[in-house]
């Protein structure tokens, strides 16, 4: 998916002289940027943005201390494009203890002579399996064909990755009893992209794999059209898949969206039950702004997560809609949710801006089967045996239109601690708390209309508390 801020942004960029890009299996430290309700992930290299992404959680042993200790890690694997990148034939890999401070291997995954993916390789999408964690992703080949496949790693980490040299290719429009092959309205080059895997939660051992392909239908209209299809593999098998048909709520008749792209499902805060099927409208279609790229259907309840029958998935959502208008979530394109013990984070590429074109983190808060992205608090990811998971900060007596802001933190046991506050662009307007904080309840206060606060114009900023384990950020707007 192109769009004409991403672009612009990307051209403004290109002015400034870089250095070549860095070798392969680098290790180039970089900061999110904090954003409205968000933290976004960017490139190392503001050359190039993100694009479809995965999102993962492990725990793997650290043995660089000299002993065993487990270690928690986050990791994006993310499509490259633009600048020295516009081919997309390379993904970058990150990964962080608190989706904040990130590690960059900028050349994870490559192209290779596999006549498949030759060309491209786009969308992935990371699964374990039976001891086994597999990178699925669209690949592209000299006729631009795109299908699917996956690579497979016995140790997913950092730059100790190291993939099996097969490259497997295991799902084609051919395959399936609805998706077109080398249709004539795409000048013969084969749609079917956007694999998002799952373990299937009512067949022990099997996998699901949801994608987006050229439908017959809208074959027969003369339209172009993508809907989402689904699959599962054989048992004892990932070479070998069955086609479980498409979704006719995903048709282009029923969801008005010419380029539907990126699904993927979650259930409410990892029960298995309330599943939500998400997606994205690709591309920049006429009458796109920016507000209605991710919606989502719900399945009723009592079905089976790979049910395609229409009256069993809802009417389409508008994700900015369903969080009343939520900045967070504005602009994005294609979108991916993770749960873990910790909580549920959904992400995604912020292709229409409002500053970078990057990857936005922020967490999910389950209220019974509705969520909210929880303004003006987004908690940050802890790690997972810190003993500061119960730290909290919030707001107290807040209103936009107040001269002052006080913070309340509470947290289990002393711990040192740095409480900033940052303005929508990411520069840093005051520092509050460069020291120790009490077991028990600190309040800090800032004088956002006096010194400390600069005279803080209207807008929205952000309050973030970090400490050795974990970071909370709090969303401030303040109307002047």
């Amino acid at each position: 998916m192109r769009h004409a801020l991403a672009a612009s942004l990307v051209l403004f960029l290109c002015v400034v002289a870089h250095a070549d890009d860095p070798p392969p299996h680098s290790s180039i430290p970089t900061t999110s940027t904090i954003g409205p309700g968000y933290a976004l992930f960017t490139d190392p290299d503001p050359r190039v943005f993100t694009k479809e992404f995965a999102v993962f959680h492990n725990t793997m042993v650290d043995t660089t201390g000299g002993g065993y200790v487990w270690r928690d890690l986050f990791h994006v694997i993310y499509q490259r494009s633009g600048g020295p990148q516009a081919a997309e034939t390379m993904f970058g890999h990150a990964w962080s203890a608190d989706f904040l401070h990130w590690v960059v291997d900028t050349a994870a995954f490559q192209v290779d002579t596999t006549s498949w993916n030759s060309q491209h390789v786009w969308a992935p999408s990371l699964v374990e399996h039976e001891g086994k964690v597999y990178l699925f992703y669209t690949g592209v080949d000299a006729n631009n064909d795109q299908s699917i496949g996956y690579a497979s790693t016995s140790l997913f980490d950092t730059t100790d990755t190291v993939w099996d040299p097969e490259r497997v290719q295991v799902w084609t429009a051919a395959k399936t009893g609805w998706a077109v092959p080398d249709p004539p309205l795409y000048s013969f080059q084969t749609q079917m992209r956007d694999p998002f895997v799952m373990a299937d939660p009512d067949s022990a051992g099997r996998l699901l794999l949801y994608y987006s392909a050229y439908d017959s239908v809208d074959l027969k209209l003369n339209r172009g059209g993508l809907a989402v299809g689904v699959a599962r593999n054989r048992p004892g098998t990932l070479n070998e898949w069955d086609d479980l048909g498409y979704f006719p709520s995903t048709l282009r008749s029923v969801t008005n969206i010419p380029q539907l792209e990126g699904p993927h499902v979650f259930s409410v805060n990892g029960t298995g039950t309330g599943w939500r099927l998400m997606y994205s409208s690709g591309g920049t279609p006429p009458g796109e702004n920016g507000n209605t790229t991710i919606r989502f259907e719900n399945l009723a309840s009592g079905y089976q997560l790979e049910d395609t029958t229409a009256s069993h998935w809802g009417a389409p959502v508008i994700l900015r809609n369903y969080l009343n208008g939520n900045n967070a979530v504005f602009g994005w394109s294609g979108t991916e949710e993770l749960h873990v013990n910790s909580g549920d984070f959904l992400a995604g590429f912020t292709a229409w801006g409002p500053f970078f074109q990057g990857i936005a983190i922020t967490r999910i808060h389950w209220n019974q089967q509705q969520f909210t992205l929880a303004s003006p608090e987004v908690s940050a990811v802890d790690e997972v045996h810190s003993r500061t998971r119960g730290v909290r900060m919030n707001l107290a007596g807040w209103s936009p239109g107040a001269a002052r802001v006080t913070f309340v933190i509470d947290t289990p046991e002393p711990l040192e601690a740095k409480l900033e506050v940052f303005d929508a662009l990411g520069r840093r307007r005051a520092s509050l708390l460069p020291g120790a904080l009490a077991r028990g309840r600190t309040s800090v206060t800032w004088d956002a209309a006096g010194v400390a606060g600069r005279g803080a114009a209207s807008g929205v900023y952000f309050a973030r508390l970090s400490f050795p384990g974990g970071m909370r950020m709090v969303q401030i707007p303040l109307l002047r």
